[in-house]
Protein backbone atom coordinates (compact mmCIF):
# COMPACT_ATOMS: atom_id res chain seq x y z
CA UNK A 1 0.00 0.00 0.00
CA UNK A 2 3.01 2.64 0.20
CA UNK A 3 4.52 4.12 -3.14
CA UNK A 4 8.10 4.96 -4.35
CA UNK A 5 9.75 7.72 -5.65
CA UNK A 6 11.97 7.39 -8.04
CA UNK A 7 14.80 8.81 -5.88
CA UNK A 8 14.58 6.69 -3.26
CA UNK A 9 16.57 3.99 -4.98
CA UNK A 10 19.96 4.03 -3.55
CA UNK A 11 19.85 5.88 -0.30
CA UNK A 12 21.95 4.70 1.86
CA UNK A 13 21.52 5.86 5.63
CA UNK A 14 23.29 2.93 7.43
CA UNK A 15 21.95 2.48 10.84
CA UNK A 16 23.27 -0.82 12.46
CA UNK A 17 21.43 -2.00 15.87
CA UNK A 18 20.19 -5.59 15.33
CA UNK A 19 21.14 -7.92 12.27
CA UNK A 20 18.84 -10.08 11.50
CA UNK A 21 21.44 -11.63 9.61
CA UNK A 22 22.38 -13.81 12.40
CA UNK A 23 18.34 -14.76 13.04
CA UNK A 24 18.57 -18.27 12.50
CA UNK A 25 16.06 -20.37 9.78
CA UNK A 26 13.08 -22.41 10.72
CA UNK A 27 11.72 -25.80 10.56
CA UNK A 28 10.03 -27.17 7.45
CA UNK A 29 6.49 -26.63 9.32
CA UNK A 30 5.51 -22.96 10.33
CA UNK A 31 5.02 -22.82 14.51
CA UNK A 32 2.13 -22.41 16.22
CA UNK A 33 1.93 -19.46 17.05
CA UNK A 34 3.92 -17.51 14.19
CA UNK A 35 2.58 -15.49 11.21
CA UNK A 36 4.98 -14.58 8.40
CA UNK A 37 6.28 -11.51 6.99
CA UNK A 38 7.95 -10.70 3.52
CA UNK A 39 10.55 -8.01 2.95
CA UNK A 40 12.03 -7.29 -0.75
CA UNK A 41 15.32 -5.16 -0.55
CA UNK A 42 17.16 -3.29 -2.71
CA UNK A 43 20.86 -3.69 -1.17
CA UNK A 44 20.88 -7.08 -3.05
CA UNK A 45 17.69 -6.80 -4.94
CA UNK A 46 15.94 -10.29 -3.30
CA UNK A 47 12.74 -11.23 -1.09
CA UNK A 48 13.29 -12.61 2.49
CA UNK A 49 10.69 -14.68 4.48
CA UNK A 50 10.43 -14.36 8.15
CA UNK A 51 8.43 -15.80 10.53
CA UNK A 52 6.89 -13.76 13.49
CA UNK A 53 6.39 -14.69 17.09
CA UNK A 54 2.91 -13.68 17.62
CA UNK A 55 3.51 -13.30 21.30
CA UNK A 56 6.46 -10.64 21.01
CA UNK A 57 6.20 -9.16 17.41
CA UNK A 58 10.13 -10.39 17.10
CA UNK A 59 11.35 -11.92 13.69
CA UNK A 60 13.05 -15.02 12.56
CA UNK A 61 14.42 -15.74 9.44
CA UNK A 62 12.30 -18.52 7.41
CA UNK A 63 14.58 -19.67 4.24
CA UNK A 64 16.69 -18.16 1.54
CA UNK A 65 16.35 -15.05 0.32
CA UNK A 66 15.33 -15.18 -3.04
CA UNK A 67 15.86 -12.81 -6.43
CA UNK A 68 13.94 -10.51 -7.38
CA UNK A 69 14.31 -7.83 -9.96
CA UNK A 70 16.55 -4.69 -9.80
CA UNK A 71 15.22 -2.32 -7.62
CA UNK A 72 11.77 -3.69 -5.95
CA UNK A 73 9.46 -1.03 -5.08
CA UNK A 74 6.21 -2.92 -3.86
CA UNK A 75 4.80 -6.02 -2.98
CA UNK A 76 1.75 -7.58 -2.48
CA UNK A 77 0.66 -11.10 -1.19
CA UNK A 78 -2.63 -12.84 -3.01
CA UNK A 79 -5.67 -12.72 -0.56
CA UNK A 80 -5.12 -16.55 -0.43
CA UNK A 81 -1.68 -16.11 1.19
CA UNK A 82 -0.06 -18.80 -1.44
CA UNK A 83 1.35 -16.30 -4.03
CA UNK A 84 3.69 -12.79 -3.56
CA UNK A 85 4.25 -10.84 -6.28
CA UNK A 86 6.90 -7.97 -6.34
CA UNK A 87 7.15 -5.02 -8.95
CA UNK A 88 10.64 -4.09 -9.77
CA UNK A 89 11.19 -0.58 -11.03
CA UNK A 90 14.33 -0.68 -12.87
CA UNK A 91 13.25 -3.59 -14.51
CA UNK A 92 9.68 -2.92 -15.55
CA UNK A 93 8.78 -6.35 -14.50
CA UNK A 94 6.79 -8.52 -11.74
CA UNK A 95 8.47 -11.17 -10.02
CA UNK A 96 6.12 -14.43 -8.59
CA UNK A 97 6.72 -16.23 -5.69
CA UNK A 98 4.66 -19.45 -4.84
CA UNK A 99 4.49 -19.36 -0.74
CA UNK A 100 4.47 -23.03 0.95
CA UNK A 101 2.42 -24.16 3.88
CA UNK A 102 5.83 -23.23 5.75
CA UNK A 103 6.31 -19.45 4.71
CA UNK A 104 9.05 -19.90 2.41
CA UNK A 105 9.45 -18.90 -0.94
CA UNK A 106 9.75 -20.68 -4.52
CA UNK A 107 10.39 -17.92 -7.44
CA UNK A 108 8.31 -18.25 -10.10
CA UNK A 109 8.33 -16.59 -13.43
CA UNK A 110 8.94 -12.93 -14.25
CA UNK A 111 6.17 -10.93 -16.00
CA UNK A 112 7.00 -7.70 -17.87
CA UNK A 113 4.18 -5.03 -17.11
CA UNK A 114 4.34 -3.53 -20.63
CA UNK A 115 4.94 -0.19 -18.54
CA UNK A 116 7.73 1.80 -17.71
CA UNK A 117 8.71 2.67 -13.59
CA UNK A 118 6.27 0.23 -11.76
CA UNK A 119 5.60 2.36 -8.59
CA UNK A 120 2.63 0.25 -6.97
CA UNK A 121 0.37 -2.64 -7.12
CA UNK A 122 -3.09 -3.30 -5.79
CA UNK A 123 -5.19 -6.99 -6.20
CA UNK A 124 -8.97 -6.96 -5.71
CA UNK A 125 -10.54 -9.30 -2.42
CA UNK A 126 -11.18 -12.17 -4.29
CA UNK A 127 -7.59 -12.05 -5.71
CA UNK A 128 -8.73 -12.39 -9.39
CA UNK A 129 -6.81 -9.37 -11.08
CA UNK A 130 -3.57 -7.49 -10.25
CA UNK A 131 -3.58 -3.47 -11.11
CA UNK A 132 -0.03 -2.52 -11.31
CA UNK A 133 0.68 1.31 -11.40
CA UNK A 134 3.41 2.45 -14.39
CA UNK A 135 4.66 5.79 -13.29
CA UNK A 136 6.24 6.50 -16.68
CA UNK A 137 7.82 9.71 -17.97
CA UNK A 138 5.86 13.41 -17.98
CA UNK A 139 7.01 14.57 -21.52
CA UNK A 140 5.24 10.79 -22.78
CA UNK A 141 1.89 10.93 -21.92
CA UNK A 142 0.94 7.64 -22.74
CA UNK A 143 3.72 6.12 -20.89
CA UNK A 144 1.69 6.68 -17.82
CA UNK A 145 -0.45 3.08 -17.46
CA UNK A 146 -2.12 0.68 -15.58
CA UNK A 147 -0.75 -3.08 -16.27
CA UNK A 148 -3.77 -5.45 -15.56
CA UNK A 149 -2.98 -8.89 -14.88
CA UNK A 150 -5.10 -12.22 -14.41
CA UNK A 151 -4.09 -14.04 -11.21
CA UNK A 152 -4.25 -18.28 -11.18
CA UNK A 153 -1.88 -19.07 -8.28
CA UNK A 154 1.30 -17.43 -9.13
CA UNK A 155 0.70 -16.95 -12.98
CA UNK A 156 0.27 -13.55 -14.69
CA UNK A 157 -1.69 -13.15 -17.43
CA UNK A 158 -2.12 -9.38 -19.27
CA UNK A 159 -6.13 -8.79 -19.86
CA UNK A 160 -6.71 -7.64 -22.91
CA UNK A 161 -5.83 -4.24 -24.13
CA UNK A 162 -3.38 -3.72 -20.97
CA UNK A 163 -1.27 -1.64 -19.96
CA UNK A 164 -4.20 0.97 -20.02
CA UNK A 165 -3.54 4.97 -20.11
CA UNK A 166 -4.28 6.85 -17.30
CA UNK A 167 -3.94 10.79 -19.47
CA UNK A 168 -6.62 11.66 -21.80
CA UNK A 169 -5.59 11.07 -25.38
CA UNK A 170 -4.03 13.65 -26.78
CA UNK A 171 -3.13 15.64 -23.12
CA UNK A 172 -0.18 17.56 -23.52
CA UNK A 173 1.81 15.89 -20.50
CA UNK A 174 2.00 12.29 -18.90
CA UNK A 175 -0.05 11.77 -15.21
CA UNK A 176 2.60 10.07 -13.14
CA UNK A 177 0.44 7.02 -12.12
CA UNK A 178 2.27 6.52 -8.60
CA UNK A 179 -0.63 4.58 -6.17
CA UNK A 180 -2.93 2.38 -7.23
CA UNK A 181 -6.24 1.19 -4.79
CA UNK A 182 -9.23 -1.21 -6.01
CA UNK A 183 -12.54 -1.34 -3.86
CA UNK A 184 -12.75 -4.64 -2.05
CA UNK A 185 -15.63 -6.29 -4.47
CA UNK A 186 -12.69 -5.60 -7.51
CA UNK A 187 -15.48 -2.51 -9.50
CA UNK A 188 -13.93 0.31 -9.53
CA UNK A 189 -9.88 1.46 -9.20
CA UNK A 190 -8.23 5.04 -8.47
CA UNK A 191 -4.98 6.01 -9.16
CA UNK A 192 -2.70 9.15 -7.61
CA UNK A 193 -1.51 10.69 -10.46
CA UNK A 194 2.20 12.81 -9.29
CA UNK A 195 2.79 14.54 -12.68
CA UNK A 196 -0.41 16.43 -12.37
CA UNK A 197 -1.69 16.05 -8.84
CA UNK A 198 -5.35 14.33 -9.32
CA UNK A 199 -6.55 10.87 -9.06
CA UNK A 200 -8.55 8.95 -12.39
CA UNK A 201 -10.91 6.59 -11.39
CA UNK A 202 -11.95 3.51 -13.35
CA UNK A 203 -14.73 0.98 -13.49
CA UNK A 204 -13.36 -2.71 -13.78
CA UNK A 205 -15.40 -5.32 -15.42
CA UNK A 206 -15.80 -8.92 -15.20
CA UNK A 207 -12.65 -10.13 -17.41
CA UNK A 208 -10.63 -6.90 -15.40
CA UNK A 209 -10.71 -4.39 -18.33
CA UNK A 210 -10.37 -0.57 -16.96
CA UNK A 211 -12.69 2.08 -18.66
CA UNK A 212 -11.53 5.51 -17.55
CA UNK A 213 -14.29 7.43 -15.47
CA UNK A 214 -13.39 10.79 -13.75
CA UNK A 215 -10.50 13.06 -12.72
CA UNK A 216 -10.67 14.49 -9.28
CA UNK A 217 -7.60 17.12 -7.88
CA UNK A 218 -6.22 16.18 -4.90
CA UNK A 219 -3.20 17.73 -2.88
CA UNK A 220 0.33 18.07 -4.61
CA UNK A 221 2.67 15.03 -5.98
CA UNK A 222 0.32 12.55 -4.76
CA UNK A 223 1.73 9.63 -3.84
CA UNK A 224 0.10 6.45 -1.93
CA UNK A 225 -3.94 5.57 -1.83
CA UNK A 226 -6.02 3.03 0.01
CA UNK A 227 -9.22 2.09 0.50
CA UNK A 228 -11.16 1.21 3.54
CA UNK A 229 -11.63 -2.61 4.26
CA UNK A 230 -15.72 -1.72 3.72
CA UNK A 231 -14.76 0.33 0.69
CA UNK A 232 -16.60 3.27 1.67
CA UNK A 233 -14.21 5.53 1.79
CA UNK A 234 -10.52 6.70 0.02
CA UNK A 235 -7.54 8.48 1.30
CA UNK A 236 -4.64 9.79 -1.13
CA UNK A 237 -1.41 10.81 0.40
CA UNK A 238 -0.34 14.10 -0.90
CA UNK A 239 3.22 15.90 0.09
CA UNK A 240 1.98 16.89 3.40
CA UNK A 241 -1.64 16.23 3.73
CA UNK A 242 -4.04 13.60 3.48
CA UNK A 243 -7.38 13.72 1.14
CA UNK A 244 -10.46 11.94 2.01
CA UNK A 245 -13.08 10.73 -0.19
CA UNK A 246 -16.67 8.54 -0.23
CA UNK A 247 -16.70 6.37 -2.73
CA UNK A 248 -20.05 5.69 -4.40
CA UNK A 249 -19.49 1.69 -4.55
CA UNK A 250 -22.60 1.16 -2.88
CA UNK A 251 -25.84 2.35 -1.52
CA UNK A 252 -24.84 4.92 0.33
CA UNK A 253 -25.63 8.60 0.91
CA UNK A 254 -22.48 10.09 -1.41
CA UNK A 255 -24.08 8.03 -4.23
CA UNK A 256 -25.88 10.59 -6.47
CA UNK A 257 -28.41 8.27 -7.71
CA UNK A 258 -28.14 5.92 -5.31
CA UNK A 259 -29.78 2.45 -7.29
CA UNK A 260 -26.45 2.59 -9.30
CA UNK A 261 -23.58 2.98 -7.53
CA UNK A 262 -20.70 4.43 -10.21
CA UNK A 263 -17.53 4.72 -8.12
CA UNK A 264 -17.67 8.65 -8.23
CA UNK A 265 -15.67 10.11 -5.46
CA UNK A 266 -16.97 12.73 -2.89
CA UNK A 267 -14.76 15.03 -0.74
CA UNK A 268 -15.23 13.93 2.98
CA UNK A 269 -15.86 16.45 5.46
CA UNK A 270 -12.30 18.44 6.59
CA UNK A 271 -10.62 16.96 3.61
CA UNK A 272 -7.52 17.41 3.23
CA UNK A 273 -6.43 16.49 6.28
CA UNK A 274 -3.15 17.45 7.90
CA UNK A 275 -0.18 15.12 7.59
CA UNK A 276 3.84 14.66 8.39
CA UNK A 277 5.90 15.51 5.35
CA UNK A 278 6.07 13.34 2.83
CA UNK A 279 3.23 10.71 3.27
CA UNK A 280 4.32 7.62 1.19
CA UNK A 281 2.58 4.79 3.06
CA UNK A 282 -0.93 4.55 4.29
CA UNK A 283 -2.32 1.28 6.11
CA UNK A 284 -6.02 0.78 7.83
CA UNK A 285 -6.55 -1.80 10.37
CA UNK A 286 -8.63 -4.59 9.48
CA UNK A 287 -11.69 -3.27 11.90
CA UNK A 288 -11.55 0.70 9.86
CA UNK A 289 -11.28 2.37 12.93
CA UNK A 290 -7.69 3.26 12.65
CA UNK A 291 -4.95 4.30 9.83
CA UNK A 292 -1.34 4.50 10.01
CA UNK A 293 0.69 6.68 8.07
CA UNK A 294 4.26 6.78 6.94
CA UNK A 295 5.96 10.47 6.68
CA UNK A 296 8.94 9.68 4.59
CA UNK A 297 10.85 13.21 5.05
CA UNK A 298 9.55 13.69 9.28
CA UNK A 299 10.76 10.09 9.82
CA UNK A 300 7.68 9.14 11.81
CA UNK A 301 4.42 7.46 11.94
CA UNK A 302 1.57 9.60 11.61
CA UNK A 303 -1.52 7.71 14.10
CA UNK A 304 -5.57 8.69 13.05
CA UNK A 305 -8.77 7.47 14.05
CA UNK A 306 -11.63 7.32 11.50
CA UNK A 307 -15.16 8.47 12.40
CA UNK A 308 -17.69 5.45 11.58
CA UNK A 309 -19.74 6.41 8.60
CA UNK A 310 -18.50 9.93 7.42
CA UNK A 311 -14.38 8.51 7.21
CA UNK A 312 -13.08 11.84 8.94
CA UNK A 313 -9.88 11.67 10.21
CA UNK A 314 -8.27 12.64 13.84
CA UNK A 315 -5.30 12.63 15.26
CA UNK A 316 -5.00 9.87 18.04
CA UNK A 317 -4.04 10.72 21.33
CA UNK A 318 -0.40 10.60 20.47
CA UNK A 319 -0.99 11.93 16.96
CA UNK A 320 3.05 10.43 16.07
CA UNK A 321 5.55 8.40 16.79
CA UNK A 322 9.38 8.06 15.56
CA UNK A 323 10.85 5.77 12.77
CA UNK A 324 15.02 5.74 12.09
CA UNK A 325 15.75 7.40 8.89
CA UNK A 326 13.67 7.52 5.27
CA UNK A 327 10.29 5.05 6.22
CA UNK A 328 9.10 4.37 2.91
CA UNK A 329 6.57 0.89 3.67
CA UNK A 330 4.41 -0.30 6.35
CA UNK A 331 2.52 -3.58 7.05
CA UNK A 332 -0.31 -4.87 9.63
CA UNK A 333 -0.04 -8.30 10.95
CA UNK A 334 -3.61 -8.14 12.70
CA UNK A 335 -4.84 -11.02 15.70
CA UNK A 336 -8.13 -11.41 14.13
CA UNK A 337 -5.39 -13.80 11.89
CA UNK A 338 -4.19 -15.17 14.94
CA UNK A 339 -2.48 -14.42 17.90
CA UNK A 340 -3.48 -11.79 20.95
CA UNK A 341 -1.50 -8.59 19.89
CA UNK A 342 -1.40 -6.14 16.59
CA UNK A 343 1.51 -5.31 15.01
CA UNK A 344 2.92 -2.40 12.55
CA UNK A 345 6.15 -3.55 10.60
CA UNK A 346 7.60 -0.29 8.57
CA UNK A 347 10.68 -0.43 6.06
CA UNK A 348 13.18 1.98 6.86
CA UNK A 349 14.69 2.48 3.55
CA UNK A 350 17.63 4.77 4.18
CA UNK A 351 18.69 2.65 7.59
CA UNK A 352 18.22 -0.27 5.92
CA UNK A 353 16.53 -0.89 9.03
CA UNK A 354 12.88 -2.50 9.98
CA UNK A 355 11.06 -0.75 13.55
CA UNK A 356 8.11 -3.00 14.89
CA UNK A 357 4.99 -1.31 16.61
CA UNK A 358 2.02 -2.87 18.91
CA UNK A 359 -1.50 -1.18 18.99
CA UNK A 360 -4.60 -2.24 20.60
CA UNK A 361 -7.71 -2.51 19.39
CA UNK A 362 -9.45 -0.17 20.94
CA UNK A 363 -7.22 2.95 21.14
CA UNK A 364 -5.13 2.05 18.19
CA UNK A 365 -1.94 4.02 19.78
CA UNK A 366 1.80 2.53 18.59
CA UNK A 367 4.10 1.45 20.84
CA UNK A 368 7.73 0.39 20.12
CA UNK A 369 8.72 -3.13 20.41
CA UNK A 370 12.48 -2.70 20.90
CA UNK A 371 14.68 -1.16 18.75
CA UNK A 372 14.52 -0.76 14.78
CA UNK A 373 16.07 -4.25 13.24
CA UNK A 374 18.78 -4.00 10.78
CA UNK A 375 18.07 -5.87 7.76
CA UNK A 376 20.97 -7.87 6.16
CA UNK A 377 20.16 -7.14 2.35
CA UNK A 378 19.81 -3.78 2.90
CA UNK A 379 17.39 -1.20 2.30
CA UNK A 380 13.93 -2.67 3.13
CA UNK A 381 11.52 -1.08 0.38
CA UNK A 382 8.46 -3.29 0.70
CA UNK A 383 6.69 -5.18 3.10
CA UNK A 384 3.53 -8.18 3.21
CA UNK A 385 2.51 -9.61 6.32
CA UNK A 386 -0.13 -12.65 6.95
Amino acid sequence: MGTRFRFLAGVVVPVLLLSLSACSTSSSSTPTGSGALFVATQGDSSVSAYLIDLSAGTLTANGKSVATGSVPTAMILAPSGKALFVANQATNDISSYTVSSDGTLTSGATTPTGGMTPLNMAMDSAGHFLFVANQGVQVDPASGTVSVFAVQDATLTAVPGSPFQVAELGAASGTGPAGVAVTPDGKFLYVSNQFDSTVTSFSVDASGVLTRGPVVPVGTTPSAVTIAPDGGFLYVANSSTLSGFAICNQIVTSCNDPTHPDGTLTAIAGSPFSAGLGPVSIVTVPSGKFLFVVDRLSNQVSEYKVATGTGVLTANSQATISTASNPVWAAIRDATTGGTTNYLYVAELGASSLSIYTFDSTKGTLSRVGQPITIAGGQPAALAAE
